[in-house]
């Protein structure tokens, strides 16, 4: 996944999570064999605790889950994630935790499971949508990647790192070279001093020296100056 895709997903306008109590890790240990793993988790609750559960808020279980992130625990940090997403939890700030987790523990088909279940209601979270390119580009799947990028710059041409990513895919595939110009230029003109710039200026320069062919050396008027003296 990209530096320029994470930094995206960063600045999602998340608020800062507190840290949940201890006496409140206490009472939730026991209900751990109860959640499910990835993004298919459910909450399946025993009638002997009935009672300690209901006193469990979607909110406590989100903290737990941003807490057990940051310690590094990743995947109870995704179970109490999911628990809390089921609960009713902000869905924009769960989301975020979710497939951050997945991801640092190289779980993208989690990863992209959580990401899917958030766009199909809010198809329009373009920062989402291209941590879910950047994935499927590291799990080879080019054509989902391409799709997904593809989809964005038609809807957000402003944004420069789709443009970029979206180049970067079309490079190597004689047919798409001249769209990778294009969107290399466009990325350029959107941030002439961005992350990616240098590159971008030196994949340009190979993709159009790739277009037009190498430039050739002409010859002097005089050919024979070329072979004078030759032996």
């Amino acid at each position: 996944m990209s530096n320029g895709s994470t930094r995206l997903l960063e600045r999602s306008p998340l608020g800062q999570a507190r840290r949940p109590s201890k006496a409140l890790g206490l009472l939730l240990a026991p209900c751990l064999a109860m959640i499910g793993g990835c993004h298919h988790t459910t909450l399946h609750q025993g009638s002997e605790l009935q009672t300690e559960l209901t006193t469990v808020t979607a909110e406590d279980l989100f903290l737990l889950g941003v807490s057990h992130a940051r310690s590094g625990d990743l995947l109870r940090a995704e179970q109490y994630l999911t628990a809390a997403r089921q609960r009713g939890h902000d869905a924009a700030s769960a989301i975020y935790w979710l497939v951050r987790v997945c991801v640092a523990a190289n779980r993208y088909h989690s990863a992209l499971g959580h990401a899917a279940q958030y766009l199909r209601d809010h198809p329009t979270h373009w920062p989402l949508r291209l941590v879910v390119a950047s994935i499927y580009e590291a799990l080879g799947d080019l054509d989902r990647a391409e799709s997904e990028l593809e989809r964005i710059v038609r809807a957000a041409p402003e944004s420069p790192l789709p443009h970029y990513r979206l180049a970067m895919l079309y490079r190597n595939r004689e047919d798409d070279r001249g769209r990778s110009k294009a969107h290399l230029e466009e990325y350029l003109e959107l941030v002439p001093r961005g992350p990616h710039a240098a590159e971008a200026q030196s994949v340009l320069s190979e993709v159009s020296e790739t277009e037009t062919g190498p430039q050739r050396i002409p010859y002097p008027v005089d050919a024979s100056q070329w072979v004078q003296g030759a032996p």
